[in-house]
């Protein structure tokens, strides 16, 4: 019998066009599970669960139930086509079923028994459903009509394996496009209408556009692209038009007759390396083309990564690479380099909005776009600066802004400008250094660079960035292009045991600055540069220029620092012993990567952390050893960190503490990756003056949903008189800190700290608990009071974590809380980035926000009057 008979039979294909489908019995039964929001004639939820090539399919009046044991009624409805797994959107009102249509949420679902005619025992995976439900269809009295389409859905109590749900049907939220219902029916950007399924605009005709000229596509690979110039500051006009500033490689799409090729701006074929997004640029609608762009991988954040990128292109593994094109120079015959450049991204966007295959925006907001691997890259025309500020916030590599009516021209261009947050250049490989200690590969490498008159001059040397791949790949290159005589012109300070080379791999440097003679301050490896000629690699205008601030701070380190290749440096007066260790081999960071990051921000990390005694947790071969934390200091300490004795149950103990930055660089040495301060300082050991409550979630709690018990615990604290301060923890979860007057003893701020977390979990307790217990914690985020006790401590604010990546516990507004940061977003890698961009402190007023606890918040916060 036909499966979608009935639901053919309802619909008019002459009046939607909702797919009619096909049914696939032959094929194997899938798993996929979608649940649709649906405003039609009256508000509900559609459970559909793909079984035999259809989408099984049951209208939930009131949604799933949540709470085990609980009975929902769900009507069993026709049969749908499994395209109706990726709709949202409108269909149309005088259709069937009429009404707007959210994608509420979508996975995968299992049976735990033989599914059979009257019972699904089922187990979900969704991005909100998670756990065990039984669909049982109703019988005897309980059917009330004889068509047998009335069941049961019934949430059963999960197991171990089985992670309860904690998501609220009230959930207004798509988990595609993360719209409402309302704006869904605003948008209308898809719609099932008779002309068919998600009305596309045409595609756009280039004749009509001022300055297009008529003219074949050129046969010749070499495509010469529009370069910025890099300036120091924001242009200012009504004609600018400011991008994000992508961190790959600069790619032009030639589109013919079906068939792609993707040139590098060296001229170089790089198609056969991009295959998946050769495939998806070849469904455009369009005969013609020449799309200018960018190749890059995102992180989990939305950010670039140069590394990424490298790391994917390294292992072949280019499918989640991504196509950001910003602009289109020729289609359909016509010649569009003439016209001018806010009229060449409006026909790209259009030509992107009608393929349906790739984002129209790049933001997720209109179809394809979030995860699509080819997306439109957008601009803003109007605050330029504080877009600026605001990519540097979020550690992008900074913003290109071009005039909106200026026309393409090949080279470099004062009509397009590149502001940087961070200081990058290219430079050419002349030689390299055997590697120390524990090290593979290489030492450094020595970069130079070319004068107009084509000399090769040394420009300094770079030890750091490397990963353990890297440094084993990059080294079996640099050995086939040995040489006996250096390259560059003139003497190259400590040329002892260098290894020349022809000077012909290009890499790229980021640095903190320029010190007086022109050196590279704090160089870390960022990438090579394959789609960059070393000819074309020109020494800068600002070598040797003055930094742009003091660089006293150079004197500070007894050796050239970007060797890397000296098992002993000094830095603020400390001696670091094998200072090229590397602690995070993930990035090749080193024990002296880490001690000047600690003092580049010292400003930002001594305020908290000053003259409080200090938990470790020190990881002395790097954090991929042996760790362990440590409370007391022993002989690795360096004498020179400050001591403490402190009253203990039996007798006391010493502890460390810190004034200088130096005392954190002597941490470093002693080979600490993590700093856990008390909530009090030396002065008053026994009073503390910050309370701290750890969100700590399950591992499948949603980010969105530790966003909101922040929000909602924040709101309880500032309703009993006291202000939080948000930090991430460079983990999984979010600390709230309390700012308090030194007045109340550790046992008075701890229970204080437990009758609040208690008071907050008890309100939602399928989702928040306050009991340590692993049990009681599953599928919940535990409210953590306990680091609020004696000899407690916390992850120190702009700390290192001894994680994968380096990550950072940092101080943020709560204004800048979203899906889009996530706890362990800035690194050490990014966070200077970050820091140099803001105007203010994210704690802003964190001292004067202190209040005591009094007796009146304790008899509000216990429910007495």
């Amino acid at each position: 019998m036909e499966k979608l008979k009935e639901y053919r039979r309802k619909r008019d294909f002459k009046r939607t066009a909702e797919p009619a489908g096909d049914e696939r019995g032959d094929s194997p039964s899938g798993s996929l599970f979608v649940i649709h929001k649906h405003a039609a004639s009256h508000d509900h939820f559609d459970l559909r669960l793909e079984q035999d090539g259809v989408l099984k399919s049951w209208a939930l009046p009131k949604g799933p139930s949540l709470e085990p044991g609980e009975k929902r009624l769900a009507v069993q409805v026709e049969d749908h086509p499994l395209e109706y797994a990726d709709f949202e959107g409108v269909i149309p009102e005088k259709a069937y079923g009429g009404g707007t249509v959210m994608l509420w949420d979508r996975g995968r679902w299992s049976s735990t028994g033989k599914p059979g005619k009257d019972r699904f025992d089922i187990v979900f995976e969704g991005e909100k459903l998670n756990g065990a439900w039984t669909l049982t269809r109703m019988s005897g009295r309980r059917q009330q009509d004889k068509s047998g389409k009335n069941w049961l859905l019934i949430k059963r109590h999960d197991d171990g394996k089985h992670k309860g749900s904690t998501v609220s049907v009230d959930d207004d939220r798509s988990v595609v496009s993360g719209r409402s219902m309302a704006q869904i029916a605003e948008d209308r950007d898809n719609t099932w209408t008779k002309h068919g399924a998600a009305e596309s605009p045409e595609s756009p005709d280039p004749s009509l556009l001022k300055g297009a000229r008529k003219q074949p596509l050129a046969k010749s690979a070499a495509i010469h692209p529009q370069l910025a110039t890099l300036v120091r500051e924001v242009p200012k006009g009504k004609d600018w038009l400011h991008e994000i500033k992508f961190d790959g490689y600069r790619i032009m799409a030639r589109l013919e007759r079906g068939e792609v090729r993707l040139i590098t701006r060296n001229a170089k074929d790089w198609t056969h390396r991009f295959p998946e997004l050769a495939d998806t640029l070849s469904q455009l609608p369009v005969e013609h083309a020449l799309i200018d762009g960018e190749v890059v991988a995102l992180a989990r954040d939305g950010t670039s990564s140069f590394r990424r990128l490298q790391e994917a292109l390294s292992r072949g593994k280019t499918a989640g690479l991504v196509y950001q094109a910003f602009d289109l120079l020729h289609l359909e015959g016509y010649d569009l380099t003439q016209v001018a450049l806010i009229e060449r991204k409006q026909v790209l966007s259009q030509l992107l909005d009608a393929s349906g295959v790739v984002g129209a925006t790049g933001h997720g907001d209109k179809k394809g776009g979030k995860n699509s691997s080819v997306r439109y890259s957008d601009h803003i025309d109007t605050q330029g600066q504080a877009f600026f500020e605001q990519s540097c916030r979020l550690s992008l590599e900074g913003i290109v802004c071009k005039r909106g009516s200026s026309l393409y021209h090949p080279g470099r261009s004062k009509q397009w400008v590149k502001v940087k947050c961070a200081n990058y250049e290219e430079f050419v490989v002349g030689g390299y250094t055997d590697p120390g200690g524990s090290r593979s590969g290489f030492g450094s490498l020595l970069m130079g660079a070319f004068e107009a008159n084509g000399g090769f001059n040394y420009a300094g040397r770079v030890g750091t960035g490397f990963s353990a791949r890297q440094l084993d790949e990059l080294h079996a290159t640099l050995r086939e292009l040995d040489v006996e005589k250096s390259p560059f012109n003139g003497p190259v300070p400590d040329a002892r045991s260098v290894h020349w080379v022809r000077p012909e791999l290009v890499i790229e440097v980021e640095f903190t600055e320029r010190t007086r003679d022109g050196r590279l301050r704090h160089p870390a490896f960022r990438g090579l540069r394959e789609d960059r000629e070393p000819e074309e690699i020109r020494m800068s205008r600002d070598q040797g220029k003055p930094a742009s601030r003091s660089t006293e701070s150079d004197k500070k380190t007894s050796q050239t620092p970007s060797s890397g290749t000296a098992s002993n440096a000094e830095l603020l007066g400390v001696r670091l012993t094998h200072a090229d260790r590397v602690l995070y081999p993930e990035q090749g960071l080193t024990k002296l990567d880490l001690a000047r990051y600690y003092d580049d921000i010292q400003d930002w990390i001594l305020p908290h952390l000053r003259e409080r005694p200090l938990s470790l947790v020190r990881c002395p071969e790097g954090r991929t050893k042996e760790c362990f934390f440590q409370k007391h200091p022993r002989v690795a300490i360096p004498a020179s960190v400050p001591r403490v004795e402190i009253t203990e149950k039996e007798g006391s103990a010493e502890y460390v503490y810190v004034k200088t930055a130096a005392d954190l660089v002597a941490l470093v040495q002693a080979g600490a990756l993590e700093i856990h301060p008390w909530g009090s300082r030396i002065g008053d050991i026994e009073r503390p003056d910050n309370m701290v409550f750890d969100l700590d979630p399950a591992p499948e709690v949603k980010w969105q949903e530790i966003l909101r018990v922040a929000g909602t615990l924040r709101e309880r604290l500032e309703a009993l008189g006291l202000q939080s301060f948000v930090r991430t923890t460079g983990g999984k979860g979010l600390h709230l800190v309390v700012p308090l007057e030194p007045k109340a003893g550790w046992d008075e701020v701890r229970d204080f700290a437990k009758a609040v977390a208690q008071r907050h979990a008890e309100q939602e307790p399928q989702r928040l608990t306050a009991n340590m217990s692993k049990a009681k914690r599953e599928g919940r985020i535990f409210i953590d009071y306990l680091r609020n006790g004696r000899g407690a401590t916390a992850i120190a604010s702009y700390g290192v974590r001894a994680r994968e990546g380096a990550p950072v516990a940092v101080p943020v507004r709560w204004d800048e809380l979203n899906a889009a940061l996530r706890s362990d977003r800035y690194t050490i890698e990014n966070l200077r980035r970050r820091l140099s961009s803001l105007r203010e402190d994210p704690w802003q007023g964190f001292a004067e926000a202190s209040r005591p606890i009094t007796a009146e918040m304790k008899r509000s916060v216990e429910g007495k009057t």
